[in-house]
């Protein structure tokens, strides 16, 4: 127990000494590349009779109506110094209140969403079921539904649905939070600086709907930066299910409940999460902000960002295992394997590999939860073997680099497989 407690110390000192390593905004480059079996998620995104950006001049049609106004009100308390600076040095904020006392029409903003959610989701042909294409060693991709999901693109809405969803086209349209992350947490290179956003529209209809573990993107592929989640669950209890559940890795996880005008943010690509069985019906939305192009890996701000991040690590480990401690520093005078240990640790949680790291260490979560969030059938267990298959691969590929980090951080966070890596 002792052991575990201070390797777990360990890691925490690692991440908490250096904004770097827990910075949701700085994505860094993926060395590891799984070439097969990959699952790429999100496959209603593909088909779209409309721009996915919303305009970036001009005026949107919802600008200066009641809903756009009201919108727009709701985002300048959303996003503010302390929700940004939460977000940069925690991985997340979590925001309460930002619609409290703003009405469209006389109405509550946040009431005024989930009526339009309802109306649009009890409507024939507006929402899909969510699924994950899985794409197998042959090239064939298989569709992997979620159960008792159901989703919809603002974007792809018509025209005539969108008339009856002024708030939620407003959300789209509106870009005042897009703006004041710009502001309050600017990128390192203008490709980088937010340049639009997409509204997701979600319907959980209980009987255990839920979402396995996951990434909402990768940042050498996908130009997605931050994830807001909005809730609108007026009358959420304990026992109603469907929380949020973040992992700012190498803190614990956070359960967020769902409840109504509560707003989420963290990094799409950095921050894993999932969403635990719901038994109750449950409505949100995702709204999710792009950079005007992915980052490239090598030769990119990418690679300076993990540069960056692997100095500031060190410059962590330094202080706490280095020379030059105080006589009642508690910590142990580090030799050379300590010392070997700490440079694996560091490397192993800068940006670029601490997501495959965080794969390894919840390998076995992850798997549970793919297999309570899909029903059985072929695709499911294609979807098992693909995870398995990547863990196997990531297992070789760290373990054999840095076998002393990845035993001190799996014994910190209780891993099996960080574990059992021979030293």
């Amino acid at each position: 127990m002792a052991a575990r407690s201070f390797a777990r110390e360990a890691v925490r000192r690692l991440g908490r000494n250096t904004d770097e390593i827990i910075a949701p905004l700085s994505l860094g480059y993926i060395p590891l590349r799984l070439a097969r079996g990959r699952l790429v998620e999100d496959s209603t995104r593909q088909s779209s009779s409309r721009y996915l950006a919303t305009r970036t001049f001009g005026e949107a049609p919802s600008h200066g109506t009641p809903a756009g106004l009201a919108v727009a009100a709701a985002a300048e308390r959303i996003i503010t110094p302390s929700t940004c600076d939460h977000l940069r040095t925690r991985g997340y904020a979590i925001v309460d209140g930002a619609m409290d006392g703003i009405d469209v029409d006389g109405v509550p903003l946040a009431e005024a969403m989930l009526n339009e959610l309802r109306s649009l989701s009890s409507s024939p042909g507006v929402m899909a079921r969510n699924a994950t294409v899985l794409v197998g060693k042959d090239g064939v991709a298989n569709r992997l539904e979620k159960s008792n999901i159901f989703e919809a693109e603002v974007h792809a809405l018509s025209e005539e649905s969108l008339a009856r969803a002024p708030t939620l086209r407003a959300a789209w349209e509106d870009r005042t939070q897009l703006t004041l992350l710009n502001v309050m947490l600017p990128a390192r290179a203008p490709p980088q600086s937010l340049h639009y956003q997409s509204v997701k529209l979600q319907r959980n209809a209980g009987r255990a709907g839920c979402f396995p573990l996951h990434f909402d993107s990768d940042a050498g592929l996908d130009a997605r930066v931050v994830t807001a989640l909005t809730y609108l669950n007026p009358t959420w209890k304990p026992g109603d299910g469907g929380e949020l559940v973040l992992f700012p890795f190498p803190d614990d996880p956070i359960t967020v409940e769902p409840i109504a005008g509560r707003v989420v943010l963290f990094s799409s690509a950095n921050t894993l999460h999932r969403v635990l069985p719901s038994a109750a019906e449950r409505f949100c939305f995702t709204t999710w902000f792009f950079a005007k192009q992915a980052r490239s890996g090598e030769g990119d701000e990418g690679q300076t960002t993990t540069g960056a991040a692997s100095v500031a690590a060190r410059k962590a480990a330094d202080k706490y295992w280095g020379a030059g401690k105080s006589d009642d520093d508690p910590w142990p005078e580090p030799g050379a394997e300590e010392i070997r240990t700490m440079r694996e640790c560091e490397a192993l949680l800068a940006p670029g590999m601490r997501k495959h790291l965080m794969r390894l260490v919840h390998a076995e979560e992850w798997a549970a939860s793919i297999a309570e969030s899909h029903p059985d059938t072929p695709e499911r267990t294609r979807a098992l073997e693909t995870h398995r298959r990547e863990v196997d691969v990531i297992a070789r590929a760290i373990g054999g680099s840095y076998p002393r980090g990845l035993a001190r951080i799996g014994s910190a966070m209780g891993s099996e497989r960080g574990g059992s890596v021979r030293e």
